[in-house]
């Protein structure tokens, strides 16, 4: 009974020094993951802090798109994480509506407590400051240069 008590004291010990490192480890491959996937939509949609992209004109408004970081930030890995995901997320709005760009991208940061409760009785709850990230801005089609160059044909 006191060697499988100490087998599981042992193992328990090594999961808490392990879980600051795996969690780290979970945290950039999420980024990288999120990156690429981010890199992929900016092929598609293009996106400018400006009220137009420079040389090419707007052919309509299709409205405001919001991006919301899901993860409570508490330290720079988590709040890269955050911002990433917040830019997923507006991306991914912005090609739901079908727009080639957002334009007029503004981040804004907001800062919480959160408590964080913990499934185990052992370990109590824990409250830090997190920060939420926010990306807005306003998803436009542009018009397109070939269409142009097709009207001009026909006439």
């Amino acid at each position: 009974m006191a060697a499988v008590a100490a087998v599981i004291f042992v193992v328990m010990a090594l999961f808490g020094l392990a879980w600051p490192f795996l969690y780290t480890y979970r945290l950039k491959w999420k980024r990288i993951a999120l990156d690429k996937e981010i890199q992929y939509f900016q092929n598609r949609v293009a996106i400018a802090t400006s009220d137009a992209i420079p040389g090419r004109a707007t052919e309509q408004v299709l409205g405001p798109v919001a991006g919301t970081s899901r993860i409570p930030a508490s330290n720079d890995d988590e709040r890269q994480l955050a911002e990433r995901e917040a830019m997923h997320s507006l991306i991914k709005q912005a090609l739901q509506m079908g727009a080639h760009a957002v334009v007029d991208l503004k981040m804004t940061t907001d800062s919480y407590q959160h408590t964080d409760p913990r499934k185990l009785l052992v370990f109590p709850a824990v409250t830090f400051t997190a920060t939420k990230m926010t990306y807005t801005g306003t998803a436009v089609k542009l018009v397109l240069a070939d269409s142009s160059v097709e009207g001009r044909r026909g006439v």
